[in-house]
């Protein structure tokens, strides 16, 4: 706390009196010891005098104007701070009698780099004897007749050759950069006399004023430079003060003169040219007290320092201001727009940076100083600091960038910059610069510093304006930004942070023990923010809060509320996270969801139904076995059973239900869960609600792809009827009832019709959501097929190739496995096996990864390989899968299964094709066992492999069997029935056979050419749409 506060001024100058004695005494006695360090030469005088100056004024000050009174008051507080700042440089520095050679070597180090700090202090102590000189304090000093000049003494040295030149700092012979805002500056002198320079604080505005000084003054040696430290009431005295002093106005040295008015009178008056420097006019309460609290009134002269510059300015006179506050900017500049300096360039904060570092530092890596600047957001006194600490402390570029991100980064962001350059009062390092800035904000504005503190809880960038629910926030924000704290692009309804300022934020926070209040507070805005159904129309918005969502569910969180809150949060981020295919983020949101929510909320809450559902559709997703599918059965039918009926969680999670168990072949199961997901959508919004219409399609394709295509197209019928009077938008419904369509043409097996629906729709869902979106992919797929269908091979085959080509960023993996299955399909239908056998095989590797080695799909994909590898004449290959298809659906879908039979005739075939003609007649025999009904291509084949064999009555029986029934013409089997008779000697009965064999109207399409006939390899299932169903939703568009 600051002396003056906590004191009072009469007690504050008695502590300052003993406390500097001490130091005084302490000087002393290592002087006459020997131990006394170089650097403290000057503070050993200049210290008792100040001293002795301030002990002779406890007599009172009631005797100086308001204006002296501040001065005399800020003297005494920038006193006290220089002789703490001393006492703390003592310790550090002074070696003790017994001191090891290590720590002796060690305390010479620090007062090498103390010396230019103690060089400020006593600077600043001897500018404050000047101005306690000049302020006449004592009775004594009162009572002494004014001093007169004599017309001896030479006059002042800048009348005509050289003006006064009062600016304190050294030109920075390093200096880099910053062309454009000197430019500026020089080309905004030309149409008005004051230009303010705005910035956030460490950006280099006063470094930019002192080169912009020594240019002035190259250009116009003639002309006055007058600086004066504009960050408090005091320092302004002292520099109007010195003014006064070093050109000598009329009446600078009487007692009874205002100071303040006679130089602002002067400048406003004179003819001769100058440049007036107000530097770190930053605070506002200083300039307009009155309309700012600070207790001040408009007419408060020691207060109200705006009234002070000069107003009526000639053509060669300026005034350059510098603040942080772009309020003060703009109104002393005469309401004219600021320069608003920004952090350097990428090249410029390299420049700077390497001219701090020593020649060996200087071969750094360039991509190592590139990210440091980065990480510095290119602020020029964060990259001096970075500089001088490394310098300093031999640290590697490295190490400190990764120290930024660590615990020690307000450490390294806290340290003193030595830089004689900058104002003593002026801090030299990045946080305690904001600091003031942070302190000023909480002063004028404290729900500014509020909105701060929840900003910097949020990712840096782009914080959406609708996120800051809180009091005053448009003019918390106003002030924010006049700090340069908070930026924003034109026309844009986000706000940013800088990099470090959102570091010093939570740094200070976390010194203040609030860090925890403030997350909980921006994670409650964002939580209550977050959309609960993340459909199309929503994605906006959850883009937009992805990386605040990202940051704030990084935290650690206490409070029950808090916990629900990010519970709540996890649970739809994760949501989102489905849509946008981070299928792993999702998974590891959903699990934390509900972790947190099974401990804290009853069993039956709709909280829990919700968390329960995600968690189990993720593992649904990421399923890669036959057990994994299970697993997240169980997991869905859980929330199913904590949902309350009518609800979303019920829908949602019967919808699941019904594409889980369409993919694990369970009909019943999934046709029930399709029908209760959008009968639950119809009870909760109506028979025309846009989700209810939505549901009703995926179960007519449920439908129609498990074999119920009329029941299927009637309710694709009803949709279409319903569409009208749906509250879906007019796109929406466009949508719904071109889908309809499409599906009810698709399985009438109107193709060309299909074909054009599907078009309609992958134009219109383009527009409507992108063209990556995974409906479009469907809605081509499904294009594709209808032109396969068709015959259009070569077409087919390059509208998948296309969609092949562009969904690999789709998370929906069947979309893939489909292309490939349709680009099989085309080559198997035009004979060229060869082509066919890598899509088979990649196919084949999809559904062992998606599903697993123990699922239909995958044993599917086997069997699509075999019979590629049996077409192409590798029947011994096919025969290894064929084996382990059918073992495989004898148990998972029963003996008398269509596609086990399939298998054991496909087993067969192989066998036959290789010669294996018992084995084959094993296969035949096992099928046809499992039939109620006479198959006569499985027949036919057995009879291939029983006269292959000799196995004359064998034949003559199978055949016998087809033969003898009218409804069969088959020309083969009756010439194995007459083979099988001549054999056996039976003459007149295979005349017979052949007589009738002539009556039949029918061609050998088995034989055409005579001789023995070759199995005929069963037909491959009409498989539509590849098996694919996809889980997107259209409802939200």
């Amino acid at each position: 706390m600051d002396p003056i506060t906590a004191y009072g001024l009469a007690s504050a100058i008695i502590t300052f009196i003993d406390f500097g004695t001490k130091v005084t005494i302490r000087i002393k006695e290592l002087s006459e010891a020997g131990d006394f360090p170089e650097i403290f030469r000057d503070i050993k005088s200049r210290l008792p005098l100040i001293i002795d100056i301030i002990k002779h004024t406890q007599s009172g000050t009631s005797h100086l104007s308001p204006e002296a009174q501040a001065a005399y008051t800020e003297v005494v507080r920038q006193s006290f701070k220089q002789v703490c700042q001393l006492n703390e440089i003592l310790k550090k520095v002074t070696i003790s009698k017994g001191e090891s050679l290590l720590k002796k070597t060690v305390k010479a180090g620090m007062s090498i780099m103390e010396e230019g700090r103690v060089q400020r202090i006593a600077a600043g102590l001897k500018d404050n004897v000047q101005l306690l000189t000049s302020l006449n304090l004592t009775t004594e000093e009162r009572e002494r007749p004014t001093l007169r000049r004599w017309p001896t003494e030479p006059l002042p040295s800048y009348n005509d050759a050289v003006g006064v030149f009062l600016l304190p700092f050294s030109r920075d012979e390093r200096f880099v950069g910053r062309n454009d805002a000197l430019h500026s500056i020089a080309s905004v002198f030309k149409s008005q006399t004051r230009v303010a320079i705005a910035g956030i604080g460490g950006v280099g505005k006063s470094q930019v004023v002192i080169e912009y000084a020594y240019r002035f003054r190259e250009s116009n040696p003639t002309a006055h430079v007058l600086w004066v430290y504009g960050g408090n009431i005091a320092r302004f005295y002292q520099g109007y003060k010195r003014i006064a002093q070093s050109l000598e106005i009329p009446g600078w040295d009487d007692p009874e003169e205002s100071i303040l008015d006679l130089v602002s009178s002067w400048l406003s008056s004179t003819t001769m040219p100058y440049l007036l420097i107000i530097d770190n006019a930053d605070n506002i309460e200083h300039w307009w007290p009155g309309k700012y609290k600070s207790g001040g009134t408009l007419d408060d002269p020691s207060k109200n320092l705006s009234k002070f510059l000069p107003d009526r300015l000639n053509s060669n006179s300026n005034v350059l201001i510098t603040t942080r506050d772009n309020r003060v900017a703009s109104r002393l500049a005469k309401a004219t727009k600021p320069i608003v300096l920004q952090p350097m360039s990428k090249e410029e904060a390299k420049l700077l940076f390497l001219s701090k570092l020593e020649d060996d530092v200087l071969q750094a890596d360039s991509t190592e100083i590139y990210r440091l600047l980065e990480e510095l957001d290119h602020l020029p006194l964060a990259v001096s600091q970075a500089g001088a600490f490394i310098r300093e402390n031999s640290v590697s570029i490295a190490e400190y960038t990764s120290a930024l991100h660590g615990e020690e980064a307000e450490e390294f962001l806290d340290e003193e910059l030595d830089d004689d350059r900058r104002d003593e009062e002026s801090v030299n390092s990045v946080f305690r610069t904001w600091r003031l800035s942070f302190s000023q904000i909480k002063q004028q504005k404290p729900r500014a510093a509020d909105l701060l503190s929840l900003l910097a809880m949020l990712d840096r960038q782009s914080i959406p304006r609708s996120l800051l629910k809180m009091p005053e926030v448009t003019t918390s924000l106003t002030v924010l930004q006049s700090f340069n704290l908070v930026t924003t692009r034109a026309g844009s309804q986000s706000y940013q942070l800088h990099r470090l300022v959102q570091r010093f934020v939570q740094h200070a926070l976390q010194r203040d023990d609030s860090r925890q209040k403030w997350q909980d507070t921006a994670l409650a805005c964002v939580s209550k923010d977050y959309p609960t159904v993340t459909g199309v129309a929503e994605w906006p918005v959850c883009d937009a809060l992805a990386p605040h969502v990202h940051v704030l569910t990084g935290y650690e969180y206490t409070t029950i509320e808090s916990r629900l809150d990010l519970a709540h949060l996890l649970c739809w981020s994760g949501d989102f996270d489905v849509d946008r295919g981070m299928y792993l983020q999702a998974l590891k949101r959903a699990e934390g969801s509900l972790r947190i929510f099974r401990e804290l909320v009853p069993e039956d809450d709709e909280r829990l139904a919700s968390a329960t559902w995600l968690y189990g559709r993720l593992r649904y997703y990421q399923a890669q076995s036959a057990t994994d599918l299970t697993d997240a059965a169980e997991i869905l039918r859980k929330a199913l059973s904590i949902s309350k009926y009518p609800t979303w969680n019920f829908a949602e999670t019967a919808f699941e239900l019904a594409h889980l168990y369409y993919d694990i072949c369970d009909e019943a199961a999934c046709l029930e869960m399709g029908k209760a997901s959008f009968e639950c959508w119809e009870k909760l919004e109506g028979l025309n609600s846009s989700r209810t219409l939505d549901n009703m399609h995926d179960y007519a394709l449920e439908l129609a792809m498990f074999g119920h295509e009329d029941e299927g197209i009637a309710h694709w019928q009803e949709i279409i009827e319903r569409c009208p009077d749906s509250d879906a938008s007019e796109n929406t419904k466009i949508v719904f009832t071109y889908r309809s369509r499409a599906g009810i043409v698709e399985f009438q097996g109107d193709a060309a019709m299909a074909e054009v629906l599907y078009a309609n729709l992958i134009g219109l869902c383009r527009r409507l959501y992108a063209p990556e979106h995974v409906h479009v992919f469907d809605y081509r797929l499904s294009h594709a097929e209808q032109v396969m269908r068709q015959g259009r091979l070569d077409e087919a085959t390059r509208l998948s190739e296309a969609i092949l080509a562009s969904c690999e960023s789709t998370s929906e993996w069947r979309i893939s496995t489909s292309c490939l299955q349709m680009m099989a399909e085309c080559y198997r239908l035009r004979a060229s096996y060869d082509k066919e056998q890598p899509y088979r095989q990649k196919t084949l590797e999809l559904h062992e990864k998606n599903l697993g080695r123990d699922h239909k799909e995958t044993f599917d994909a086997d069997e699509a390989l075999a019979d590629c590898y049996l077409n192409s004449g590798k029947p011994s290959v096919a025969m290894e899968l064929y084996r382990k298809v059918m073992a495989w659906r004898k148990v998972k879908l029963g003996q008398t299964h269509a596609d086990t039979i399939r298998a054991m005739e496909c087993l067969g075939v192989s066998h036959t094709c290789q010669g294996h003609h018992r084995e084959a007649e094993e296969a035949y025999c096992e099928a046809l066992a499992q039939q109620s009904q006479v198959n006569i291509r499985l027949v036919t084949s057995l009879c291939i492999s029983l006269e292959a064999q000799a196995k004359w009555e064998s034949l003559e029986t199978w055949s016998r069997q087809v033969c003898e029934r009218d409804d069969i013409t088959q020309s083969t089997l009756h010439r194995s029935l007459i083979t099988a008779l001549e054999q056996q000697g039976k003459t007149q009965q295979a005349l017979e056979a052949r007589a009738q064999l002539l009556s039949l109207d029918t061609s050998d399409l088995a034989n055409p050419q005579g001789g023995r006939p070759s199995p005929i390899i069963p037909p491959v299932r009409d498989n539509r749409r590849f098996g694919r169903m996809v889980h997107p939703r259209t409802w939200s568009s």
